[in-house]
């Protein structure tokens, strides 16, 4: 019985072997024709694909020879044209030969100029205003020799007059110009003053009402309205004297028939150039800014607006060229102090002097 029972055991085994051994070659045929089917397929695809790119060869090649030869009876044919002898009539009732070509070159060159100068005297006539104020240093020598410095001695002897007067508190630079030297009590109004330029405008600040409610279209009507005043200090940025960027825009040009009195106020501010100084008033307090970079940008590039908290800078920003809205030139500088002229640094207060000044000189 014991006998019987493991036989019984053995072949049981032995058939569960047999069946693993059947669905392994089950499995080992069914990945055999898999791998057979795919490789036959891709071959197929291959041949496939060759067979449309030779087609496709040949076509292109064939219509490519058709096109070339279209061209060249083409060409043919309108340098025949072209050269076809043509006789035009002169004043004196002579005939003169030209070429359909030639005819054809100098219509082109007419129409070209006349079109070019169409557009220049309309371009010029809208931004006459513009042009005009960039021309006039150039034609008054008092203005040009002014700016070339000439008038440094005129300027030391002023300067030293002003240094005497018991009247004065100066804080101006140690050999700056007469605009250093001005009294520190500020004009009522805000404003902008650029020496080189000879620019002295209003300041204006638009409502923040729009900002707060993030109406961005009305900001630009409030910018584009208070730009009719003055120039503008950009709603949201900082203010003089603060941490972060102080960001003033004017026009270059615009409109001639427009309101507004300050249309043409930055027509010339091409003309500032790294190390050159301007000045603001602003709540009564004097701020001096020396410029540190020129650069031009896309109108699109809201980056100029950035507000660094580690500094204290400001930006001027008009649009370039003259007479047009494709870029944006933007000049930024530092605010330095209105005495020693060393970079101010935030929560920084500025140097004051203020002149002794003894009772006998008092005017009472």
């Amino acid at each position: 019985m014991w006998e019987v029972t493991e036989n019984d055991e053995i072949i049981r085994s032995a058939r569960k072997e047999e069946r693993k051994t059947e669905r392994t070659e089950q499995v080992v045929n069914v990945l055999k024709s898999v791998r057979g089917n795919i490789l036959t397929n891709t071959g197929s695809v291959l041949e496939e694909g060759k067979s449309q790119y030779i087609h496709s060869y040949h076509r292109a090649s064939f219509h490519l020879s058709d096109i070339s030869k279209a061209a060249g009876k083409g060409s043919k044919a309108l340098w025949s044209f072209l050269s076809q002898p043509v006789w035009v009539m002169r004043k004196n009732n002579s005939a003169k030969q030209y070429n359909r070509g030639t005819l054809f070159m100098l219509d082109a060159v007419r129409f070209g100029g006349t079109f070019s100068a169409i557009f220049v005297a309309l371009f010029v006539s809208l931004n006459y205003q513009s042009f005009f104020q960039i021309i006039t240093p150039y034609l008054d020598p008092v203005e040009r020799i002014s700016q070339s410095g000439n008038v440094s001695g005129i300027d030391s002897a002023l300067k030293d007059k002003l240094m005497k007067s018991p009247m004065l508190a100066t804080a101006g630079r140690e050999e700056g110009n007469l605009l250093s030297y001005l009294p520190s009590i500020g004009p009522p109004e805000n404003r902008i003053i650029v020496p080189k330029l000879g620019l002295n405008v209003p300041l204006v600040t638009p409502s923040y009402s729009s900002l707060l409610k993030e109406d961005w279209e009305g900001v630009e009507e409030d910018i584009q309205d208070a730009l009719k005043h003055g120039v503008v200090h950009y709603p949201g940025t900082a203010r003089p004297g603060q941490a972060g960027n102080f960001f003033v825009t004017g026009h270059s040009s615009y409109y001639p028939w427009a309101d507004g009195k300050y249309k043409t106020v930055f027509a010339r501010m091409h003309e500032m150039n790294v190390g050159d100084e301007y000045w603001v008033y602003y709540g009564g307090d004097k701020h001096r800014y020396i410029v540190q970079s020129k650069r031009e940008v896309k109108p699109s590039d809201v980056t100029v607006l950035d507000q660094p908290t580690n500094k204290r800078i400001a930006t001027l920003m008009t649009c370039t060229p003259v007479g047009t809205t494709l870029r944006r030139l933007i000049i930024t500088s530092q605010e330095v102090d209105p005495v020693t002229g060393i970079a101010m640094q935030v929560g920084e207060r500025e140097t004051r002097v203020v002149q002794d000044v003894l009772p006998t000189a008092l005017p009472i």
